[in-house]
């Protein structure tokens, strides 16, 4: 009998877990320790089509005592032809700490400072993730900007990798 090249297989409860996260951004574009740099400048007018590499820093609290709990890593691109310097970012936030370490949250959406950014996938713990991310503007200091996070998000209680594929 031939091997399958796929299986579907329905599933009746898949159990989810829900995530709340409430983390501040340190966007640093400015600066010795500026944590994001522009790899492509078209050189087209309101700089439409210029890309940038990012490496955010996310932390548990303002101060001194924060602590880095993830980072927001990928890539920014000016998709605004007006004045409005309008950009969208792709992003992996990838957490460093707590028993999450490793796991990961895809995200994607216009603007750094304001708005929402979408949830389209996870990895590790937070498999199969969907949900938002409700970001806003907190204080504008020399050379960065610091936004508030309030992260929620569903994901798949297990992987459904780890459980191998459906018979």
């Amino acid at each position: 009998m031939a091997k399958s090249t796929f299986n579907i297989a329905p599933v009746s409860a898949l159990q989810k877990n829900e995530l709340y996260f409430h983390l501040y951004l340190h966007h640093t574009p400015l600066g010795p320790n500026k944590n994001e740099a522009d790899i492509v400048d078209p050189k087209l007018p309101n700089s439409f089509g210029s890309l940038s590499v990012n490496d955010w820093a996310l932390y548990d609290e303002l101060g001194t005592d924060a602590k880095v709990i993830a980072r927001a890593q990928g890539l920014h691109v000016q998709t605004g032809m007006d004045d409005s310097q309008k950009y969208q970012n792709y992003l992996s936030i990838v957490v460093e700490d707590t028993r999450f370490k490793g796991s990961s949250l895809q995200v994607m959406g216009p603007d750094v400072e304001e708005g929402e950014w979408a949830i389209v996938g996870g990895t590790g713990e937070f498999c199969l993730a969907q949900g938002v991310i409700y970001k806003t503007f907190l204080k504008h200091q020399s050379d960065r900007n610091i936004m508030e996070l309030d992260i929620h998000a569903f994901y798949s209680a297990s992987s459904p990798v780890s459980s191998g594929p459906a018979k």
